[in-house]
């Protein structure tokens, strides 16, 4: 519970930062730089923790504290304006930001859905051998980090709305493959990876359509992505177990399930888009003379 909770803090915080110091024309690098990190740690660290927890899971704790303490030694002196707990909520009575928080909870939703039950649902693939396990969680890893990547570099080049679009069609289309996929090794790690890069790529282009809402507010704002993101973690394993529950869906299977909660966020992407493209600061518009489309 408190290592969730410190998780949370030090990405909101570790992406208001990175926004704050980095140019508009670079910010969408900057953010996939920090998320980059983020996913390197995943996609290093749960291997490894996997591995070393075969031998003593205490030592996969003492590993987590070290590196942390290691980290915070390194923390550069940013100081980002204090925001109290109602200008922390005050963007919730805006109804265009509680559309683009919605984006990202049914985004996550799906992904966790799935991702979830990724051991039985790869049990096929990996025969129960918790080595190749870890290799295909590597990598989904790894693509999640070239998802971050670039994902970073198409924020900066071209409408966000538009990366989150083709995004998301395809997470969708990599879900639904998911049943065919992961029944022997090597599709399944090509499926792994591509379905890694596109999660990778989603959450660049939410924070970026979230500060472009009120840059002054940027750390309230990733904070409450950040929050977001987490409620469609939470929700994702959630309907995952009850799926299996009730209606008896194989853990294959719940990437149908994944991809159909998917499509439904693509299409309130697509409406809340039309309805309202976000506004350019002056900067971004220099960067993006073109209009916003989704």
């Amino acid at each position: 519970m408190t290592g969730a909770v410190g998780a949370g803090i030090i990405t909101s915080a570790a992406s208001s930062t990175a926004a704050a110091i980095a140019p508009p024309e670079r910010r969408g690098r900057a953010l996939a730089f920090v998320l980059g990190g983020l996913t390197s740690a995943t996609a290093l660290g749960l291997p490894l923790g996997t591995l070393i927890g075969r031998a003593d899971w205490r030592i996969t704790l003492w590993a987590v504290a070290g590196i942390g303490l290691m980290a915070a030694v390194g923390l550069p002196g940013v100081t980002l304006p204090a925001a109290s707990l109602s200008d922390r909520l005050r963007p919730l009575k805006q109804g265009r930001v509680l559309t683009l928080l919605a984006v990202t909870t049914l985004a996550f939703l799906g992904a966790y859905t799935l991702y979830t039950y990724i051991g039985p649902t790869l049990r096929d693939a990996t025969g129960g051998n918790e080595s190749l396990l870890t290799l295909v969680l590597l990598a989904w890893g790894v693509g999640t980090l070239a998802g971050n990547i670039t994902g970073g570099r198409l924020v900066d080049r071209h409408d966000s709305a538009r990366v989150l679009t083709g995004t998301l069609a395809l997470a969708a289309l990599v879900l639904v493959l998911t049943p065919l996929a992961t029944r022997a090794l090597a599709p399944t790690l090509v499926w792994a990876a591509v379905w890694g890069a596109s999660v990778g790529v989603i959450v660049v282009p939410q924070q970026h359509r979230i500060i472009s809402l009120s840059p002054a507010a940027a750390p309230v704002l990733l904070g409450l992505n950040s929050s977001a993101l987490y409620v469609g973690v939470a929700l994702g394993g959630g309907l995952g177990g009850l799926a299996q529950e009730w209606w008896g869906l194989a853990p294959a299977e719940l990437g149908l399930l994944a991809a159909g909660v998917t499509a439904v966020t693509l299409i309130w992407h697509l409406g809340t888009a039309r309805r309202s493209a976000v506004p350019a600061t002056p900067a971004t518009a220099a960067a993006h003379p073109e209009k916003s489309k989704a």
